[in-house]
């Protein structure tokens, strides 16, 4: 998510911290949180969906991600698996810029393998949900909104991402002449680094990048002699 008016940014580390940028630089202004997804930018505030069970809605200040305020429980049903990113079984969608924002929800229970489910079981669960959530941002709510889904948009999968860039880069997006891309960057010392690089699009050249997280790869330990 970015405020390209505010020259500031806020994305995910895979573990669901909320890292702030600046746009400009690419300074890491703060670190906050965990299972946190971020959803929008509006009036100086984060708004976040907290990835847990139950999940919730969360505000946070962009000035140094204190949190704002939580929200009751989100109503899913029990079936569905949310996530960090879209995925097939579960995809956000943010409409508006300004306060207040709707989140749209879609969860999908999709069949993993092994024995199918009887007919019986199979016809009484529902496969595919929507829902939707109005967040006020200045005065913090978050009502249920009427959401019914059409056609297309309820047997849709999630929609594809465009091909990459390059064959390091997994996301991007555009914020004014920046191009954010994602990458992911294997280390010297086994560690593969999660980067977030910015490319000035009139010049096709990079402007910053910032590591986002490392993992160490697993390795055994040696034996005692």
């Amino acid at each position: 998510m970015a405020d390209a008016s505010a020259g500031r940014a806020v994305v995910r580390d895979r573990q669901g911290t909320l890292i702030a940028l600046d746009l400009e630089t690419g300074a890491v202004l703060w670190r906050q949180g965990r299972d946190l997804r971020p959803c929008a930018l509006v009036a100086g505030t984060v708004v976040a969906l907290r990835v847990g069970s139950p999940v919730r809605v969360e505000l946070l200040g962009t000035d140094g991600g204190t949190e704002r305020w939580t929200s009751p429980p989100v109503a899913l049903p029990a079936w569905a698996r949310p996530t960090l990113h879209d995925s097939p079984e579960f995809s956000v969608d943010t409409e508006g810029d300004q306060d207040p924002v709707v989140l749209r929800w879609t969860a999908r229970a999709l069949y993993r393998g092994g024995a199918p489910p009887g007919p019986d079981v199979a016809g009484s669960q529902p496969r595919t949900a929507h829902g939707a959530l109005r967040i006020g941002v200045a005065s913090p709510s978050a009502e249920p909104q009427a959401w019914t889904a059409t056609e297309t948009e309820s047997e849709a999968e999630v929609p594809p991402r465009h091909p990459p860039l390059a064959a390091d880069v997994l996301e991007y997006g555009q914020v004014g002449d920046l191009r954010m891309e994602l990458i992911m960057r294997p280390g010297s010392g086994g560690e593969d680094a999660v980067v977030l690089r910015a490319v000035d699009t009139r010049t096709a050249s990079a402007v910053w990048e910032v590591v986002l997280d490392e993992t160490a790869e697993s390795r055994p330990r040696k034996l005692r002699p």
